[in-house]
């Protein structure tokens, strides 16, 4: 009786697992199934948000070029009329005329140097405006070093000055505006 027992509760051992594996095989075609609907159903939605995020690296980057852009922007007009409007009048006439001005921004590192080498009374220069000019005698000329050395926004190197046949002063002049002073735009235009 064993003999026939045993072989028919091994069939019905193997029987059920074969069952249940086919029963399991079914359920995970059945999901894979559902799954591959769902992602067809989404597919559209999926490609729309790769474009999203495309779109928006673009953007970032455009963003990071405008970000640089304004970072680094002069304004040249701006900075042109604080200095004009630096320069010392005598009853609303200027005593000091410039043949010359020649202007460029000053890198941050060499800021730091100038500033090391106690240049621009150790004042951090953005900005630099190399002048040529002559001062209508020696008070003129006074007056005008002096206007950029007493405001904290301007720094001055006077480099050369020599007496002109008709008693007024030639002169060159490296003048400089700090990082502080330099206008970023909307300052009042040169009277």
């Amino acid at each position: 009786m064993t003999a026939i027992i045993f072989p028919l509760i091994v069939f019905a051992i193997v029987a059920m697992i074969h069952m249940s594996t086919t029963l399991k095989i079914k359920q995970l075609e059945n999901e894979r199934s559902q799954l591959k609907a769902e992602v067809a159903i989404l597919q559209p939605y999926i490609k729309r948000q790769r474009e999203l995020n495309q779109r928006k690296a673009e953007l970032e980057q455009i963003i990071r070029v405008d970000q640089e852009i304004k970072a680094n922007f002069v304004s040249w007009s701006d900075n042109l009329a604080k200095f004009i409007n630096q320069i010392p009048r005598r009853n609303g006439r200027f005593e000091v005329f410039l043949r010359l001005i020649d202007t460029k921004v000053v890198p941050p590192d060499t800021r730091a140097r100038l500033v090391k080498q106690g240049m621009y009374d150790r004042k951090p220069i953005a900005i630099e405006f190399t002048v040529q000019g002559e001062a209508k005698n020696d008070e003129a000329l006074i007056r005008f070093v002096k206007a950029f050395e007493d405001n904290p926004e301007f720094g001055i190197n006077f480099q050369r000055g020599s007496r002109t046949e008709n008693g007024g002063y030639a002169f060159t002049a490296t003048i400089g505006i700090t990082e502080k002073g330099a206008a970023k735009g909307g300052e009042a235009n040169a009277r």
